[in-house]
């Protein structure tokens, strides 16, 4: 018999649901105190104010996830849990979902939450003048939403579509129908409301966000009374405002972990295997010839960059050398997998093979945020005759241009984005067929990516992650070098932060506590 990876979790859903009814937030003491959280990026990737039905990526998890909620969220232990939807049954053949929603559940202006708002907010994100990051995937998959009653919603399937619960814990928002139809895209993208454990009080887009705790929220109430996102993209800066108590939370490079480690005061806050840091070959994907378009110089560089070296080096422990496309948290991951040894002498031969004995000139571009990752390679890529350029165009410019397929050489790839997600095809999605892809997905990539977005058991989807990471490690059109480890700094004043595990950018800011 055949387990079913995602019916596991909707029968838990419903027990949960049964046991505990959800009455309200557990008894706890009133929210108080304010906490201030620096993060690095600001580049919200929405493109309205904000509207998370706008969003292009995933710096903007953390606001979404304050201010709004999908039908389910994942608790501290990554454990899918019902959030607008108290239960859910899969139809046996995945020709439909049914959700059984919350009853009594308030929008921050007063609105009541209904099925009408779930049907509206799917469709919303599914029309194509959005752009939602995941919209072509939801209509690729999703026949129609119908409402059966005014707390069930049924979503039919072209398609099994197991992703859908990944999609909604993390962008998925739901959004109330009627202040959207009297105010507009505009207008709420100015003033949002949802039903999350915080409401929006102000913001200046890409400087800082401000939420207040909704108390007797339905699921948790939050333990502190205010938090404040500010955007400093300076990592020096950040952990300046962190040492003088500006700031109690910093999003942290990894450059300045020893020095948070040095201080008695402060601590470092991991969050385990949230992405994997790739060479992109850029090349590849451009008319006219390039050394790249060659397999064999693919594999020179790989065997070029000695991935453990820089991980010692620069990584103060947040990269660990990787050799496959899958985190360990997937099924079909293979831990034997490893990345191929550092070996310039074998990558020289095969320089020399390919017709480029005596080497050639290319770019390297990167991210700013984590290029003394790829400055510690120019000499090791030198070393077998692959003599790089640096650019590193300013964080907006290059996500825009990684996005719009336009680099030429070789480079940072941010992904995939594994960030917490439970099937591999939603951790391997956007970077590898998607949004992030640089047009480097081939047919026989999209093929199996397709076979493994619709399998519906641990035997299937293990079976189909596995097919797509022996394709893309034999392709080379991108080398997994490291599994990344998100480092946060946390000031005096922080007690517990049982965030979400695998998150890139922080989540469960209601679960966070201080002390007094």
């Amino acid at each position: 018999m055949k387990t079913h990876f995602w019916k596991v979790f909707s029968v838990a859903a419903a027990l949960i649901a049964g046991l505990t009814a959800y009455p309200g937030s557990p008894v706890q003491a009133a929210p108080k105190g304010e906490v201030v959280f620096v993060q690095a990026t600001g580049s919200w990737e929405m493109r309205t104010a904000f509207d998370p039905h706008t969003a292009i990526g995933s710096s903007c998890t953390t606001l979404i996830s304050l201010a709004f909620e999908g039908l389910v969220t994942k608790d501290e232990k990554g454990i899918l849990r019902p959030a607008l939807a108290e239960s859910w049954k899969i139809a046996d053949d995945w020709s439909r979902i049914d959700f059984f929603l919350r009853k009594e559940v308030k929008f921050h202006n007063g609105d009541s939450f209904s099925a009408q708002d779930v049907k509206f907010s799917l469709e919303r994100a599914m029309r194509e003048d959005m752009r939602f990051v995941f919209g072509p995937e939801m209509r690729r998959n999703i026949e129609s939403v119908e409402i059966v009653d005014e707390y069930h919603v049924r979503l039919n399937l072209k398609a099994p579509y197991p992703a859908f619960f990944d999609r909604s814990f993390e962008y998925l928002a739901i959004v109330p129908k009627a202040y959207i139809e009297k105010v507009g895209d505009q207008g709420f993208a100015a003033k949002p409301v949802g039903t999350g454990p915080f409401r929006v009080v102000k913001f200046e887009r890409e400087v800082f966000f401000e939420v207040e705790a909704v108390e007797n929220h339905h699921r948790q109430t939050p333990h502190i009374k205010k938090l404040t996102v500010k955007v400093v993209p300076e990592h020096s800066t950040r952990l300046a405002m962190l040492k003088t108590g500006e700031a109690d939370l910093i999003g942290l490079s990894a450059i300045h972990v020893p020095l948070v480690k040095r201080d008695p005061k402060l601590r470092v806050l991991w969050n385990q295997h949230t992405f994997l840091p790739t060479m992109v070959f850029f090349a590849v994907s451009q008319p006219g010839d390039s050394p790249f378009k060659d397999p064999r110089v693919r594999l020179a560089t790989s065997l070029a960059i000695d991935r453990k070296g820089i991980a010692d080096a620069v990584g103060h422990g947040a990269l660990t050398p990787w050799g496959s496309f899958l985190a360990p948290h997937h099924p079909g991951f293979d831990p034997e997998q490893k990345p191929p040894a550092y070996d310039p002498e074998k990558a020289k031969k095969l320089l020399a093979e390919a017709g480029y004995a005596n080497g050639f000139d290319t770019v390297l571009t990167s991210d700013p945020t984590i290029k003394e990752w790829f400055e510690a390679m120019l000499q090791q890529l030198a070393d077998v005759g692959i003599r790089a350029k640096m650019d590193t165009p300013e964080h907006g410019t290059w996500a825009a241009s990684f996005v719009g397929g336009k680099f030429k050489g070789i480079g940072y790839g941010s992904g995939p984005w594994w960030v917490g997600r439970s099937h591999p095809y939603v951790a391997l999605e956007s970077h590898i067929i998607g949004t992030w892809s640089h047009n480097l997905a081939t047919p026989e990539v999209k093929k199996t990516m397709g076979e493994l977005l619709n399998a519906t058991d641990n035997e299937a989807i293990a079976k189909s992650a596995r097919q797509v990471d022996e394709i893309l490690l034999e392709q080379k059109m991108r080398l997994p070098l490291w599994s990344y480890h998100t480092p946060l700094g946390a000031g005096p004043r922080i007690k517990e932060f049982p965030g979400a595990p695998g998150v890139v950018f922080p989540i469960g800011f209601e679960r966070l506590q201080i002390n007094e």
